[in-house]
């Protein structure tokens, strides 16, 4: 009997411990973080037919990220910077979703979207709402619109047009077939190179192939275009003075895969632009790169710039350990949109109006000193103001290689290695 009270006894201090315990690991108010946090929305094509421009960009921003909050904390200032991403699949509904949503949690800057398609669907809803969005990579003219919530930290295709021009004259193209991606990207790329190679004396095939950007397969536009270089030759125009201008994101691949039916389209010089110059889904696809490298190629993709103390080594090298490749411009812009917008706001606090009117100016010091992608002026547009544009075509060994830049301030080429 006095065995089973002092087993009584035991029990109840034991239980009572353990009750105890128990209401002890009951969850706590999570205590404040000492700092604020002030929040930018990533809005990237991490898939669909800018992934690979997607997943790089992700990295640097990740990276920007990480050395801003460096940077506060050195400073001792009283907040830090998150990062949101979300994919928007290359795709403009998707795009103004996750911006609308981000935009209910009470997030109000944002880099990205990519592609100039999505800019212009989130355009309407980011002006009436006053969300400042920055572009890595948006090129459209159609999106050049002084006094809009939009900045881009890369020039428009009024640029690139005129290089993508220079590029087949060189190449002694005279007579050219336009095919491209029907949306806001491509109708104002292939317009403003049209009218740069006319200014060339050039000639523009009649018939457009102009296709609509949800294509998977070509094979219907890959007859078409076999047609058209056939009606030139039978014309009496010299295979070697006829080239194919083809705008296009990573869905060149397949389009490439369905144009290595045709012989004579093999014979033929391919030219393209910032949409698929790099692209790592035309590199590894098994038909598409031996015909990018039999064909010659060769993409535009605007030129790093000069800055007194450079971060484009710095930037290349951690996107080359985390995704063992080379990266694209548009990551190295990404890089110093995080910062811009992250000093702006460090100096003005979370205020989309007032980093609106001073992001231009902050932008100008910080990349004049300190730029990925080199120094970045902003016109009265918004956007990067000038930039020259390297030359990259998949090799023989199908590789990117650099084989020039075209310099815009003169209209000519470096060639690094003659191609043509």
């Amino acid at each position: 009997m006095q065995k089973l009270t002092i087993y009584f006894v035991v029990a109840l201090v034991i239980g009572g411990l353990i009750g105890y315990g128990i209401a002890g690991m009951r969850p706590a108010p999570e205590p404040k973080p000492p700092y604020e946090i002030r929040t930018i929305g990533a809005l990237l094509p991490l898939t669909g037919a800018l992934a690979t421009w997607g997943e790089n960009s992700k990295e640097t921003a990740l990276l920007a990220v990480r050395d801003v909050n460096y940077y506060l904390e050195r400073e001792g200032r009283p907040w830090r910077l998150k990062l949101e991403i979300e994919d928007t699949a290359t795709h403009g509904p998707t795009a103004l979703e996750k911006m609308t949503t981000w935009f209910g949690a009470g997030v109000k800057f944002f880099v990205g979207p990519m592609s100039s398609g999505e800019c212009k669907e989130v355009l309407t809803y980011a002006d009436a709402n006053k969300i400042l969005y920055v572009s890595p990579s948006s090129t459209s003219p159609a999106l050049s619109i002084p006094g809009d919530w939009l900045f881009r930290f890369c020039p428009d295709d009024l640029i690139q047009g005129p290089g993508i021009a220079r590029l087949m004259w060189d190449a002694g193209v005279r007579h050219v077939v336009f095919t491209w991606r029907g949306d806001t990207w491509g109708d104002g790329l292939q317009k403003a190179t049209s009218a740069a190679f006319g200014k060339l004396g050039g000639k523009e095939y009649e018939k457009v192939l102009r296709y609509d950007p949800g294509l998977e397969d070509f094979p219907k536009e890959a007859a078409l275009l076999n047609d058209y270089v056939k009606a030139l030759v039978d014309r009496g125009v010299p295979k070697e003075q006829i080239g194919i201008c083809a705008i296009a994101f990573e869905e060149i691949a397949p389009y490439m895969e369905d144009a290595s039916m045709y012989a004579l389209l093999k014979e033929i010089k391919w030219f393209g632009s910032d949409g698929s110059a790099l692209s790592e889904a035309l590199k590894k696809h098994p038909v598409g790169a031996p015909f990018a490298a039999s064909t010659k190629y060769n993409n535009t993709k605007f030129a790093i710039g000069v800055s007194k103390y450079s971060l484009f080594d710095y930037v290349r090298g951690y996107v080359y350990e985390v995704l063992e490749r080379e990266t694209d411009i548009y990551s190295y812009s990404t890089y110093d949109v995080i910062w811009a917008l992250a000093l702006a706001i460090d100096e003005v606090g979370y205020d989309t109006e007032k980093v609106k009117a001073i992001l231009p100016r902050v932008t100008d010091e910080r990349t004049k000193l300190y730029g990925a992608s080199g120094h970045v002026i902003l016109n009265e547009n918004g956007d990067r103001a000038s930039a020259d544009y390297d030359l990259w075509l998949i090799n023989e060994k199908l590789e990117w290689e650099k084989v020039g830049v075209w310099r815009a301030a003169t209209d000519t080429i470096e060639w690094i290695r003659k191609v043509y």
